[in-house]
């Protein structure tokens, strides 16, 4: 899929009910769908599903972590002649999402995903094996632990399959530029976490630089493939139904927009200062293989030998 192809199918997505918020206080996200929202993002996405395609993987089964709204699963087809199967993980999954996810021959697990939130949910085993993709998409910074995630993926795949994320990168020029000028933390703020909010819908817990996100995927048995740095853009887009054209939103010429932007794009020019990383890992090894090297430790002097070992002092 093509850029030419994919602004055809955004174009033409035809979204699911629940996917546009119309009452949404932000004015560039109100009314739109999810692809159009995250322009951006899905193209990366679909460029490196294209890219796991071209590894023979013609008819894949596929894993969609923190599958709502269900969007993938479109995309996914658009890519795939034939999906052999796809299940959708998340966690308060309503009856109507699940209903509709069926006729797209999806299959839907509501379970917890990250038994360390503080008011974490039941746990419902997985019972999925060999599979060949895992989307974990703008999921894993929801996450108080993510390793159990990665776990669990590890064990739905075969060796050799394929692992995308995409997430926030905790590096970002913006949260520099505060720092600086406010000395505002990039942490999210606690009225945002845990602290406040222990529903179903996570709030973020934390944001990673690739280094870590690197760490633990290697953790949990996978390899770093390709990581690319990007600007998401968020809401920057809209389709004109007139002209049935996708265009990016003109910038309002305020002085402090124009002032906003162009510090922006300044600090965007270097990669590792950009908003948002997406991951192509392969999982290399089997979570019993990995195990015995992760083990916890009471002992000092251990302790000590393993940060020596791995990050050098």
């Amino acid at each position: 899929m093509n850029y030419k192809k994919y602004k055809e199918f955004v174009i033409n997505y035809k979204p699911f009910e629940w996917e546009i918020n119309s009452d949404d206080f932000r004015e560039n996200i109100k009314g739109k769908h999810s692809f159009i929202i995250n322009f951006i993002r899905f193209y990366k996405v679909s460029i490196f599903l294209e890219k796991i395609k071209q590894e023979n993987i013609k008819n894949p089964k596929i894993l969609d972590v923190g599958a709502f709204p269900g969007n993938m699963v479109m995309l996914s087809k658009n890519i795939f002649e034939n999906i052999k199967e796809y299940s959708a993980i998340g966690l308060d999954l309503d009856k109507k999402f699940i209903e509709k996810m069926k006729e797209y021959n999806v299959n839907c697990i509501d379970t917890e995903i990250d038994p360390q939130f503080p008011n974490a949910k039941q746990i419902k085993d997985w019972d999925i094996e060999n599979y060949d993709i895992c989307l974990l998409l703008d999921t894993i910074e929801h996450l108080v632990d993510p390793t159990f995630c990665l776990d669990k993926i590890n064990n739905s795949l075969r060796k050799g399959s394929f692992l995308i994320i995409t997430t926030d990168n905790i590096t970002n020029f913006l949260y520099i530029v505060d720092m600086l000028r406010k000395g505002t933390s990039p942490n999210v703020h606690p009225i945002l976490s845990s602290m406040t909010y222990i529903g179903n819908h996570r709030p973020h817990h934390r944001e990673f630089s690739k280094e870590e996100l690197q760490f633990l995927l290697e953790r949990s048995g996978f390899e770093l493939i390709k990581h690319e740095y990007f600007d998401r853009k968020q809401g920057d887009y809209f389709i004109d139904k007139k002209k049935n054209l996708i265009k990016k939103h003109k910038i309002n010429k305020k002085i402090k927009n124009i002032i906003y932007e162009l510090i922006k794009n300044t600090g965007f020019i270097i990669p590792h200062l950009k908003n948002h990383h997406i991951i192509l890992a392969k999982k290399i090894r089997n979570i019993n293989e990995i195990n015995q090297n992760r083990t916890p430790t009471e002992s000092k002097e251990e302790f000590l030998k393993i940060r020596k070992n791995t990050l050098g002092y």
